[in-house]
């Protein structure tokens, strides 16, 4: 079993990525735990090295890297801004990234562990231009990026009033997708305990 760790890159209430992961989720085999973050969670600040020594900020910090150590594998979904992550997603990065410089005793949450990418935007792309730099940041900080990715164009589309998914694309592929993700994972995860 592993634990999955299920992140959106906006905080906008009612995000066609917050959407996409709900769909996702209901995709993860059974016997792996799913952990997600609630809209307004995560309350850091743009990083800056003077803000690291605010107490208030360094224990909100130290609570979600605590999180994102518990989990063996993340899957991101992520809206695509002129071409790249949301300016959230890549700030929350930095700073998971950076308490291990704070505290030697803090471990790099991200070393070796696979990360499942996914994106839903209202434009043609379905957010894929924005995932090529996040897979770059990703396997800079240490994690592995899985080969496939989950993009869902013209997403403004996909839900209805009611937040029912169109059936057309009840059937994309994800199914497999998430389960190939979820197997990838608990090999990585079998390989890292070794």
């Amino acid at each position: 079993m592993s634990r999955l760790l299920l992140l959106c890159g906006s905080q906008r209430a009612g995000s066609l990525n917050a959407r996409l992961l709900e769909e996702l989720a209901a995709h993860v085999p059974t016997g792996h735990a799913i952990d997600r973050f609630a809209p307004g969670e995560i309350r850091l600040p743009l990083y800056d090295a003077v803000c690291e020594q605010d107490p208030a900020i360094r224990h909100h910090l130290a609570a979600l890297h605590r999180r994102f150590a518990m989990a063996d594998a993340f899957m991101l979904a992520s809206p695509e801004y002129n071409g790249l992550m949301t300016p959230f997603l890549k700030n929350l990065i930095d700073w998971i990234s950076r308490l291990p410089w704070l505290d030697p005793t803090a471990p790099n949450v991200f070393l070796d562990k696979p990360v499942l990418l996914c994106s839903a935007t209202p434009g043609w792309s379905g957010g894929a231009l924005g995932l090529v730099p996040l897979r770059s940041l990703l396997a800079y900080v240490g994690a592995v990026p899985f080969g496939e990715a989950i993009t869902l164009p013209h997403a403004g589309q996909a839900w209805d009033a009611g937040g029912k998914l169109d059936p057309r694309l009840a059937d994309m592929g994800w199914s497999a997708c998430v389960a190939r993700f979820c197997a990838f994972a608990v090999r990585a995860d079998t390989r890292n305990a070794a």
